[in-house]
């Protein structure tokens, strides 16, 4: 029995490493986790700032909105006083008037005739509706720096927003949306890089309305490609300029020399 639990004791101490070992990581595993843990920190984190500047740009926006509302009330208010203006020099003439056909020494009947005449008139003025204030829809915009290489369906962006009358153009996403029904024009201005070609679309409500061709492949210089579409749209709908999947990845000019251009405005 001594021999016995001796040897019992020996086995128990020889296995006791083992068994320990099994649990114990190693400096290798432990780094490996570690380095897990930071990617999907770093994942997090890239996540978070990117929702962070989709919320900016959406701030920035509204911002844009915010501005333009303000503006349309200071001009409804100065109608609003140029009307009362206009009532109260009615309301006077109204007064003068009658005065002067009290005194004028005509049988009652045509005296009658031609104040009720008159007053009908004045009534008109006062009664018939202003006409209606149009506020002008226009945007200019350009690139303020070159388009490396842009992928197939790149929607091109004009980051430089020089006028947005009536805040329909949004530079973060490069379409415009038109605030109001009616006719519109929508010019474009392309400036390609050396030994390549891009193939420009316009599109309204995600289907082709115009497009260009830049093309240098066969040139060692750049190419310069306009044009201009007028277009019938509804108050919501959109439009913006984007590559197609015959473009060769090349890049798009920007510079002080060769503006890469967008705009249009409401005849």
């Amino acid at each position: 029995m001594m021999v016995l639990s001796i040897q019992f004791a020996l086995f128990s101490v020889v296995c006791l490493p083992f068994s320990l070992s099994n649990d114990i990581k190693s400096p290798k595993d432990e780094i490996d986790d570690i380095r897990r843990l930071l990617r999907d920190q770093n994942e997090r984190i890239l996540k978070l700032e990117s929702e962070n500047l989709a919320l900016k740009r959406d701030n920035a926006d509204l911002r844009e909105q915010v501005v333009g509302v303000a503006k349309k009330e200071g001009l409804l208010q100065n109608e609003v006083v140029h009307l009362r203006r206009q009532l109260s020099e009615i309301k006077e003439q109204l007064v003068q008037n009658k005065t002067q056909n009290s005194k004028i020494t005509e049988p009652p009947n045509d005296t009658s005739q031609r104040t009720n005449i008159k007053n009908r008139r004045l009534l008109a003025l006062v009664t018939d509706p202003p006409p209606a204030h149009v506020e002008p829809v226009a945007f200019y915009a350009y690139m303020s720096k070159p388009e490396p290489a842009p992928s197939n369906h790149h929607t091109l962006i004009f980051d430089v927003a020089k006028t947005n009358l009536g805040n329909g153009y949004s530079k973060h996403s490069g379409t415009f949306v038109a605030p109001s029904a009616g006719v519109y024009v929508f010019t474009w201005t392309i400036n390609s890089g050396v030994h390549g070609a891009h193939f420009i679309n316009l599109m309204m409500n995600s289907v082709v309305a115009g497009g260009t061709l830049t093309d240098t492949q066969d040139a060692n210089d750049y190419d310069s490609d306009s044009n201009t579409a007028v277009l019938v749209l509804n108050q919501g709908d959109n439009v913006n300029l984007r590559t197609t999947q015959s473009s060769d990845r090349t890049v798009i000019n920007a510079d002080n020399h060769a503006f890469t251009s967008f705009c249009g405005w409401k005849l």
